[in-house]
């Protein structure tokens, strides 16, 4: 083999990652640089029905987690927006606590029943954990939900499907 060809330098940074006492893999997937993700809605899925938002802090992580009805989960799209957030219906842009924004946006899914009545009880609180400092729902409209959440910083995050719970896990890092 050449000296300095790119294989060399594989087979070395390879075996450099290599280590006697490797720990066991986490089940849940690594934090690997994600600063967006997304779920294709497949062709004519159903509506999901969101029954429910929980926050809560970890050690080393916020996570979001968005809990649907009848084991159906949406599309996806989890993103850090260049611009203003704004409401879907009237346009307003969304003040929101903390330097950075994320945007979760749900579809076709909807966050209320069939007679319009919420099916999110608390859809703007601020629960003020590490990375998570606000959260609002912005749309809830034509089979897409979105919501805007306000960061102390931006991080890299992971996004986790559980089924047949039908829950979308989001995890934003505390630190990068």
């Amino acid at each position: 083999m050449r000296k300095g060809s790119p294989r060399g330098a594989l087979i070395l940074l390879l075996c450099g990652a290599c280590t006697k006492d490797q720990r066991a893999q986490d089940t849940i997937p690594p934090f690997q640089g994600t600063l967006t993700a997304a779920r294709p809605s497949r062709p004519a899925p159903p509506v999901a029905q969101l029954m429910a938002v929980q926050v809560t802090a970890d050690a080393g992580f916020d996570r979001v987690v968005f809990e649907f009805a009848d084991s159906v989960l949406p599309g996806y799209l989890i993103e850090y927006p260049e611009g203003p957030i704004r409401q879907c219906g009237s346009g307003d842009e969304v003040p929101l606590a903390g330097s950075s924004r994320m945007v979760v946006r749900l579809e076709p899914a909807q966050a209320h029943d069939e007679r319009g009545n919420s099916t999110i009880p608390n859809r703007d609180w601020a629960p003020r954990l590490t990375v998570v400092q606000e959260m609002k729902l912005v749309c809830d409209f034509e089979g897409q939900v979105e919501w805007a959440i306000g960061l102390a910083a931006r991080r890299h995050f992971r996004v986790t499907e559980m089924a047949p719970a039908a829950h979308i896990v989001v995890d934003v890092r505390h630190r990068d």
